[in-house]
């Protein structure tokens, strides 16, 4: 049976609060495969200042594999400083070659060390666990993947304990030539709407009471923070303003130029490209005068993965809140958390049409979910040793 269009036909949801439903998945076939970029010691790259460059890199793995086959759709996740995908296995000798080129990449322009590996779904069903799948429809322009099960998150632990099993071989070639265009990064950091813009990440640890435990922590999440929209951090145009400055430019600069010179004409072309969309923006020119709400609409800011990860605007007497509420729940015994705050976000785009087809990934500035992960990992081990 053929099963590349799986995720295709998953029936969107359209509330967030409802991706516990369990009628809502479906288990992913056997055939397909996990991919996995990880960036290895991402914490001390992001305290080194780096953190646009780490969350540009992870951004890299996704856009080489969907430029493979734009018609074709599969489940993806940016985790800040990696990404995780599942595809069909008719992408995968190609997304090899594109993780290895990443790879090479994250090492030549950003002097990042990036794991990649493969990991198959039978692997993971044959140590118990599974990946099931359903889409939350954001808006008229993006669908985003929600994940569930154990599966992801050992293929994730796999990568890093069992490398050389699962890490592909450098020597691996097939004829295909990888392709990174469409990946942005031109926006300024974006002030948060509130007092605060936080990464926040929440992971069960009562396995026989998941479900309940994210469902009840979604509901106070909505409580404190609002809705989706009343809590988003990018949800008024005025807060979009072009970068141009070079040294944010220099970021795209590096991984589509071949030497400094190439690079310092290359930054020439996105100065110029900047400036005539601040024009035809301002001066609404064509399809331009929707543009920053296009980009509203296809923001990536809240997600499931085997954990909750969300990027979302609070004052400070709704963070303290939220932050009371999940310091409860830790001493009980039912969740682990961690949280970066910051006072603005920081956006990398995927564009495939300038007008059509976006993703905009959302993390806090200087650090979001790197260092939310680390603080989450420290509560765990702490949980642990108990």
């Amino acid at each position: 049976m053929n099963t590349t269009s799986f995720y295709k036909n998953i029936k969107e949801i359209k509330d967030f609060s409802k991706i516990m439903d369990n009628g809502n998945y479906h288990k992913v076939p056997s055939d397909w495969y996990v991919l996995i970029s990880d960036v290895v010691d991402s914490t001390k790259a992001i305290e080194d200042g780096m953190y646009k460059k780490v969350n540009f890199v992870a951004a890299l793995t996704i856009i080489g594999i969907l430029n493979i086959d734009k018609e074709l759709e599969f489940p993806y996740i940016f985790g800040g400083d990696g990404a995780s995908l599942i595809i069909p296995p008719t992408l995968l000798d190609k997304s090899k070659i594109v993780l290895l080129e990443t790879a090479k990449k994250a090492k030549e322009a950003f002097d990042l060390d990036l794991r990649v590996g493969v990991i198959s779904i039978k692997e993971i069903e044959k140590r118990d666990s599974f990946i099931e799948i359903t889409k939350f429809n954001v808006s008229k322009d993006f669908t985003q993947a929600i994940v569930r099960g154990n599966g992801l998150e050992l293929a994730e632990n796999l990568l890093k304990k069992e490398y050389k099993t699962f890490k592909i071989d450098e020597n691996f070639t097939c004829n295909y030539i990888p392709d990174f265009v469409g990946l942005e990064c031109r926006w300024k950091d974006i002030k948060s709407p509130k007092d605060e813009t936080s990464s926040l990440l929440i992971k069960s640890i009562n396995p026989e009471k998941s479900n309940e435990i994210y469902q009840n922590t979604l509901n106070k999440i909505n409580k404190i923070a609002g809705s989706y929209m009343q809590r988003n951090p990018i949800k008024e145009i005025n807060q979009l303003v072009i970068s141009f400055n070079p040294m944010v430019l220099n970021a795209e600069a590096l991984v589509f130029s071949s030497n400094i010179f190439s690079r310092f004409f290359l930054i020439l072309k996105l100065l110029l490209e900047n400036i005539l969309g601040v024009v035809f923006m301002k001066y609404s020119i064509g399809q331009w005068s929707n543009y920053k709400n296009r980009v509203i609409r296809t923001t990536d800011t809240e997600k499931f993965d085997d954990m909750l990860r969300m990027v979302i605007s609070t004052n400070k007497s709704q963070t303290k809140e939220l932050e009371e509420y999940l310091e409860k729940e830790y001493q009980r015994g039912d969740l682990v958390y961690g949280i970066h705050k910051s006072d603005s976000a920081l956006m990398t785009c995927l564009i495939f049409e300038r007008h059509g087809k976006h993703i905009h990934f959302v993390d806090s500035s200087n650090g979001g979910y790197a260092l939310a992960a680390k603080a989450l990992k420290k509560r765990l081990k702490s949980k642990n040793e108990i």
